[in-house]
This record gives C-alpha cells, sequence and structure tokens, in this order.
C-alpha cells in the first residue's frame, strides 16, 4: 500500500473513532497511530512517514470539534515524535542524513500548534513529553 493509501485508512479510522471523541481512550489512539506508522515505513520508508505525517496534520480542522480535532492532533503528533525516533535510529544504518522534514526544530515547530487546544501554563509541556513517551514505547512495542 502506497503512502496516499495509509492516510486514507487513518482518516478513515480517525472519523470512525471520532464519533465520541471526548471519551476517546488515549492509550489506544497512540498505539495504533504508531502501527499505522511502522506499517507504513516499512512499507514505505521515511518518504512514506513524511507523506503520512503531512498528510495527517492536514486533517486537523477538519476532524470536527474541539475534541475531535484534539484528537486528531493526538494522532498526528504522536507519528511526529515517532517518525523523529525511527529517523535517528535508522538513518545511520541506512547510509544517509536524518530527514529534514523530522528535524527536532521542524518537530517542535508543529508541535507549538497544541497550544491551541491546552492553554494552562506547564501543561503542553506535560502533555508533549507524555505522548513523545507513549511513542516510543509503542516503537519498542513494535520492533523498532
Amino acid at each position: 500500500m502506497r503512502a496516499s493509501g495509509w492516510i486514507a485508512w487513518l482518516l478513515v479510522g480517525i472519523a470512525v473513532a471520532n464519533a465520541h471523541a471526548e471519551d476517546w481512550d488515549h492509550d489506544a489512539n497512540i498505539e495504533a497511530a504508531v502501527g499505522v506508522l511502522v506499517s507504513a515505513y516499512r512499507q514505505d520508508g521515511m518518504a512514506g512517514l513524511e507523506q503520512l505525517v503531512s498528510g495527517c496534520y492536514e486533517y486537523v480542522d477538519d476532524a470536527g470539534d474541539t475534541d475531535a480535532q484534539l484528537r486528531q492532533f493526538e494522532t498526528c503528533a504522536t507519528m511526529d515524535f515517532a517518525a523523529w525516533r525511527v529517523d535517528r535510529l535508522k538513518a545511520p544504518a541506512e547510509g544517509r542524513e536524518p530527514t529534514a522534514y523530522f528535524s527536532a526544530e521542524r518537530v517542535v515547530t508543529r508541535m507549538e500548534r497544541l497550544s491551541t487546544f491546552v492553554t494552562a501554563p506547564g501543561v503542553e509541556d506535560q502533555v508533549l513529553r507524555a505522548w513523545a513517551k507513549a511513542a516510543a514505547e509503542a516503537l519498542e512495542r513494535a520492533g523498532l
């Protein structure tokens, strides 16, 4: 399945799951996002991950109400953190430089959008750390 197919699969899954976004299971959302990312990486490499992650962010505003948008953003951020980690681990073994799209600076810039959902001081950093940790743990469980 090409990366565009992964994006379509992800969007269908998110649309169905977002019917009751306020009740979502964060752990399951993160695990599913990493599962899609791992499959996309194994199929299409880093180019597929870049297309998957960038496509994911494009649909945050279209996800529905604020809860659904935050859930979509959680999915995208999780994939972004996981892709950053995969890129840093795999680039040397593949004899290439890390992918520019997944540079720390660009990932952090994309994460700044969380401030539109979370406005309590200090909470944004805690959320991002939790997502990054959960993404890393899910990657380990997936064998990456």
